[in-house]
């Protein structure tokens, strides 16, 4: 049976429809209203959230009692007042302040005479044992189920005071799986609606919720830039797997078998073309000892190979005869820097954690009020000018970043109507789009930001600079608001080698091997050709040209996008490999772009260099 309000008659017989013996429901008029003196709750929090949703509609009614007759007004008492709200005096404080004409409310003629009873009630009626709020799981689920049941987004916004934004994404998180929605409760993480609509995307991907869950509740890592590194990393692989596919569709149509590694008694092209003079690289594609197949790490590009060397007048080298040398006395071990994993990872990381910057900046610049640190930040970076300043503030407004920052398209407009505090959050605003732009947005390089003496935009002191400021400056000011780094942007704060996510790695103390990780071991060949992505260009099979970052670990990074100088998996005509051979001089290669100074990022004075 449906009940509705035309339809009393309906209404089965045992239910008695009745107005309760000292209660009546009434629309009082907002003049003969007034908080209960002894309300004890001191912020009424009226946020522009809650009175917005009190406006579209009052939900609950009020409850009130007469004020008794011998009652003494106080100065700052309503003297028209009637009524005492005695629940809801919330409710009522936000209608007064968006000046709504009458309220709903009860009131109750029991309690008039008995105050000692109104003080209990507050305590029941706000106290969190009886009142539990709905979790962000609930919440989300509720909107999204008021939206199924045809409310519009426009409707639940108004209705909730919420932005179209927050709708959205109450929306997303509000379908999750059962199954996401259970991999998110049980990580004990604090969620909000938009960290849980972002899981949306990885819905059927256990791995990529696993890797999550793992960062969240054992590495301990905000859920959003733990979701940030692992979109990220599906990025990085979904390129590279389209780059191998597109890669192996042309050695196809070029006639070019491959092999799943180098054959037995194969030579590669490029050492073929140092050794014999006249050898042709771009010539070998008539050869039938032709082939390629692709080292594990770098699934991109083709390597080619001969495995007919001999119809090119190729003689494999003699061998050395084995000389046993007495051992040397142990050496002190020599800094190579960081591994190739932490390479792979801290450049994933430098680039997530500069996502999550941005929103928690976003925010930040939404302040109507500087924080005091503000201001002398802002006058010491314009007297100091650093690099990074001198390189972007005077062009950093047409970027993309200043505006998603909060940078403002009509700066007369902004300025025209701006108190002195915002004024000091707009003269901020410009220095730190500078900084994030170079550090993030600049060009490919800035991944290599948290690395000393490797090419980028921002320097790492620059760097270390502005996340000092956010970090131990801003911090302090802003208590539960404060920004809170991640490892890597905490390394650089604290001017120590990043060494990874994991905290049990991280705590390592110095000089204590970590576990290896499941990954194969590299030959000699590949360890060599792996050096070759980065301190200089050593092609494989041309072992001890320059140094390596991670030569000691000797282990390859699978499915992993190696460091700069990355290479083109586009093959030339008539796809044959007949790029420039350096391993064999001894030209150093620098990773700077052309016509930029090597020297920026690594500490070092140009001028003195």
């Amino acid at each position: 049976m449906s009940i509705t309000a035309s339809t009393l008659a309906e209404i089965p017989d045992d239910i008695e429809l009745q107005t309760p013996e000292g209660f009546r429901l009434a629309q009082i008029p907002i003049r003969y209203l007034d908080h209960f003196p002894g309300n004890v709750r001191q912020d009424l929090h009226l946020t522009r959230e809650y009175l917005a949703s009190l406006k579209e509609e009052l939900q609950v009614a009020l409850t009130v009692i007469p004020i008794p007759s011998g009652h003494e007004r106080g100065p700052d008492e309503n003297p028209d007042a009637l009524f005492w709200v005695v629940k809801g005096n919330r409710r009522f404080g936000g209608a007064r302040k968006i000046e709504l004409d009458s309220l709903l409310c009860l009131i109750d003629f029991t309690k008039a005479d008995k105050q000692a009873l109104l003080y209990i009630d507050q305590v029941v009626e706000n106290d969190e044992d009886f009142r539990r709020p709905l979790t962000v799981f609930e919440k989300n689920r509720a909107l999204t189920l008021a939206f199924d049941a045809g409310a519009t987004r426009t409707e639940i916004r108004k209705r909730t005071g919420r932005s179209r934004k927050e709708i959205a994404d109450a929306l997303a998180a509000g379908k999750l799986s059962d199954d996401t929605r259970a991999v998110a409760q049980s990580m004990d993480y604090a969620w909000t609606t938009e960290e849980l609509a972002m899981l949306a995307e990885f819905e059927g991907d256990a791995a990529a919720l696993a890797r999550i869950e793992r960062m969240v509740r054992q590495w301990g890592h905000d859920a959003s830039y733990a979701i940030e590194v692992v979109r990220r990393e599906r990025e990085e692989a979904a390129a590279q797997a389209k780059a191998h596919a597109e890669a192996l569709a042309a050695l196809e149509e070029a006639g070019i078998p491959v092999t799943d590694d180098e054959p037995d008694g194969a030579v590669l092209l490029t050492v073929l073309a140092r050794q014999i003079d006249d050898f042709d690289p771009d010539k070998h594609g008539d050869c039938p000892g032709r082939g390629a197949f692709f080292y594990s790490w770098r699934q991109e590009t083709p390597e080619f190979y001969c495995s007919t060397p001999d119809r090119h007048g190729y003689t494999p080298p003699e061998p050395r005869p084995v000389t046993v040398e007495p051992a040397p006395a142990p050496a002190k071990p020599k800094d190579d820097g960081p591994s190739r994993r932490i390479v792979v990872e801290g450049n994933r990381a430098w680039m997530a954690a500069a996502a999550v910057r941005h929103k928690w900046l976003t925010a930040f610049f939404a302040r109507k009020t500087a924080p005091k640190p503000v201001q002398r930040f802002v006058t010491r970076m314009l007297n100091d000018m650093p690099a990074a300043l001198r390189d972007e503030l005077g062009r950093v407004k047409y970027t993309t970043l200043y505006s998603k920052l909060g940078g403002p398209a009509e700066l007369d407009t902004a300025l025209a109507v701006a108190s002195p505090g915002r004024l000091a959050m707009l003269q901020l605003l410009p220095i730190a789009a500078a900084f994030e732009y170079q550090m993030s947005e600049a060009s490919a390089e800035c991944k290599n930001t948290w690395r000393e003496g490797r090419y980028s935009p921002c320097s790492t002191s620059d760097a270390a600079l502005w996340l000092r400021f956010l970090v131990q400056e801003l911090g302090p000011e802003l208590a539960d608001k404060a920004y809170v780094p991640v490892p890597i942007e905490q390394a650089l704060i604290e001017g120590v080698p990043y060494r990874g996510d994991n905290p049990a790695e991280r705590d390592r103390p110095d000089g204590v091997v970590a576990e290896p990780q499941e990954e194969p071991e590299s030959s000699a060949e590949e360890v060599d050709a792996e050096i070759g992505e980065s301190e200089g260009e050593v092609l494989p099979g041309n072992a001890g040209v320059g140094d390596s970052d991670g030569v000691a670990d000797g282990v390859a990074v699978i499915g992993e996008v190696l460091d700069e100088p990355e290479q083109e998996a586009s093959l030339p005509e008539p796809f044959q490999p007949g790029a420039e051979d350096l391993s064999g001089s001894d030209m150093e290669v620098s990773d700077a772009p052309e016509g930029t100074d090597d020297t920026a990022g690594s500490g070092i004075d140009p001028i003195a260099a």
